[in-house]
């Protein structure tokens, strides 16, 4: 063992480790590996030191790298080979060295593009030979290892190549993987019910980022792969790990929520008694929330959820399968996490009864991450979770499920601390479609503010608009609180109305209006298909004319607008058109119930009594079919796509790059892996 020279001090010289005086050889030149057969056995049987090889390749130039390339080539081809020994440790060893061979040399890729690092590591006439052994071999130990530890260290090392640019299509390792696929060994750790407790999250984010590579024949085979997957118990595997992660959120905000609660004074919960009884619904206050960082960082698994629900239709058979909890709560780093929760009574454990399936949970998600619209990321979360509802909503089979009497849940949906609106859903059990309207309600009522996020208010108005177009389909009626709906419906318009100048200014907010108003179209035209009982019907009628002034006022709004020259003029057009059947209720109804007041020499009506003017006077009622303003969601589906494919590639990018700080910090947890190497190995 050789010798640190003496500190000035007079002190004991410091040992130098083994093999930094490897290291130190390596990256002279040197062939380390000389006069000695059993060297890269015994090599790998030390701990690497990752912290000093990614210094080294820091300090060396491009042109000693290239000098230096026939030892990282011999040390890249035996890492590989190692893979093929039955001695765990020194897979191990070989693993997390050739990851960080790999990350450092990426690194100087990201700073120098025309850096041509591949060959530094393979000589070029070999590459396609060494990478498809060396996924071959990736492939075996993600399917066939016993072994925790090794598994979790190979999803690693693929990521580690999959995030090693910041733009997917620029990264030339990937073309390996997409003629070497890892996806039949990805799935099946998704398959099995202990694995993919410890490698799911990982493996799902390995399966999405590569799902998000574009190739030279315009077809991913991984998305291929996906849409044709079939095996059960691979997609609930799927839903599993993503229903586990959104519930982790889930619990840490009602955590934070509760701690929140605790230290509120009298004095806070006084003001927001008074704030509550003083709600002006068209205020354009923005709200002050602030949400965890963890909740703004879930963009990988949404977008894993947006993959699975868009490319593949078996999957919606998973939304509302009721998972076990498959071992979940034995998981070493779970029962860590969830220790101070168990001890607290307020706080629920993962594996309590409310969070019963993926929908359920990815609803409650949706809730608390769509209370924060005013950050770029906290915004594309949001509009993504709006996306993966669109798809939903467009599906058959999945609405068939939403709209189950037997399926009935309850969906605790969280609600900004800070909201000043009356709406409160009913707590019972209910249809998740029942439940997805209560939360595009809250959503409509919680963002009314001067930077109106006016897509995800389309998208959000659109889900309404396709729940109820199944429901017109096949005649379904759905046993929900319908007033609720039209009421929050009418004070959007109130608000678009009251602040159309300064909104107009920024957005179309006609197309908005359209949307809405052929809501209530839907309802007027169809309501004795959708709605539960002609008192329903009778109620519709009630809130229109009740709420006169706002139609009346958006009427003479879109009028002026179709009339003068400006960019909206189309839009206003179409919206003037679309309320002609409104308006015809309106004048049919206001002389009628103005006579039958001044008949009874009533000044103050009852509810009951306008209701009872409506129900004697349908008979006389002309209403025009509105074919052209009832609306299709279908006819946009393109454009659906289109600003969904931009949306994603914008988080895609966020992602790759919070993967690969988080696979930095991975790096140091070697020893604890050690020290942990029997708990991770061969489980039971």
């Amino acid at each position: 063992m050789a010798f640190r020279r003496r500190s000035t001090s007079g002190s004991k010289p410091q040992l130098k480790e083994k093999v930094v005086q490897i290291y130190e050889s390596f990256f002279k030149g040197e062939d380390v590996s000389k006069d000695n057969d059993n060297f890269w056995d015994e090599f790998f049987l030390l701990k690497p030191k990752v912290s000093y090889i990614e210094t080294e390749i820091e300090k060396l130039s491009i042109e000693q790298l290239i000098a230096l390339q026939d030892n990282i080539r011999l040390l890249f081809i035996k890492c590989i080979t190692i893979f093929e020994c039955q001695h765990q440790l020194r897979i191990i060893f070989s693993l997390k060295t050739l990851t960080c061979l790999v990350s450092s040399l990426y690194k100087r890729f990201r700073i120098n593009p025309t850096f041509e690092f591949i060959s530094i590591l393979v000589i070029p006439k070999d590459t396609d030979m060494v990478f498809e052994n060396l996924l071959g071999k990736c492939n075996i130990m993600l399917c066939e290892s016993e072994c925790v530890v090794v598994k979790d260290l190979c999803l690693q090392f693929l990521l580690t190549i999959v995030t090693g640019t910041d733009n997917l299509n620029e990264n030339p390792s990937l073309r390996h993987l997409m003629t070497n696929s890892v996806f039949e060994s990805l799935t099946e750790v998704l398959s099995n019910n202990i694995y993919q407790t410890y490698h799911g999250y990982d493996s799902i984010l390995l399966l999405t980022l590569l799902m998000n590579v574009e190739t030279a024949k315009k077809t991913n085979p991984y998305v291929v792969k996906l849409s044709l997957l079939d095996k059960e118990d691979t997609l609930n595997g799927y839903s599993q790990i993503i229903r586990w992660s959104l519930e982790e959120i889930c619990q840490q905000y009602r955590s934070e929520e509760i701690a929140q609660y605790s230290n509120n004074t009298w004095f806070n919960t006084f003001t927001s008694v008074v704030s509550n009884i003083l709600f002006v619904p068209e205020t354009i206050e923005e709200h002050n929330i602030e949400l965890p960082q963890e909740i703004r960082s879930m963009s990988g698994i949404l977008i894993a959820l947006y993959e699975a629900v868009h490319y593949n239709r078996n999957f919606m058979t998973t939304l509302t399968h009721c998972h076990t909890s498959n071992n979940y709560e034995s998981h070493p780093s779970v029962m860590q996490q969830t220790q101070s929760v168990t001890n607290n009574p307020d706080l629920k454990s993962p594996s309590d009864s409310q969070f019963s399936n993926l929908l359920v949970t990815f609803f409650q998600y949706c809730s608390i991450v769509m209370q924060d619209t005013k950050t770029e990321v906290n915004a594309n979360n949001s509009m993504l979770c709006f996306v993966i509802l669109s798809s939903i909503t467009d599906d058959q089979f999945a609405n068939s499920l939403m709209h189950d009497v037997n399926l009935q849940f309850k969906v605790d949906l969280y609600r900004s601390p800070t909201r000043r609106y009356m709406f409160v859903p009913e707590k019972s059990p209910k249809p998740l479609a029942a439940a997805l309207l209560d939360l595009m309600i809250e959503f409509m009522l919680g963002h009314m503010m001067k930077k109106l996020p006016l897509d995800q208010y389309m998208k959000c108005i659109s889900i309404i608009h396709r729940i109820i177009c199944y429901q017109k389909r096949n005649s379904v009626r759905l046993c929900y609180n319908w007033k609720d709906l039209w009421s929050s419906l009418i004070t959007l318009l109130k608000f678009l109305m009251t602040y159309e100048h300064q909104l107009s200014q920024d957005m179309n907010i006609y197309d908005l209006g359209i949307q809405i108003v052929n809501i209530f179209n839907l309802f007027i035209t169809y309501g004795d298909m959708l709605l539960p009982s002609p008192s329903s019907y009778d109620e519709l009628y009630y809130e229109i004319i009740r709420m006169h002034t706002v139609f009346d006022n958006i009427y003479v709004l879109s009028s002026r607008n179709s009339s003068s020259v400006n960019e909206h003029k189309l839009s206003a057009t179409k919206l003037s058109n679309c309320l002609i059947n409104i308006r015809a209720i309106i004048n049919h109804y206001i002389p009628k119930i103005d006579n039958w007041l001044e008949k009874n020499s009533v000044t103050t009506p009852v509810g009951e009594e306008i209701l009872e003017v409506v129900r004697n006077n349908y008979d006389t009622l002309t209403l025009k079919l509105l074919l052209d303003c009832l609306g299709s969601f279908e006819s946009n589906k393109s454009n659906h796509d289109l600003s969904s494919s931009s949306l994603i590639k914008l988080m895609v990018s966020k992602v790759v790059k919070d993967t690969r700080q988080s696979l930095k910090h991975s790096n140091t947890d070697l020893q604890q892996i050690l020290q942990n190497f029997s708990l991770y190995t061969n489980p039971t």
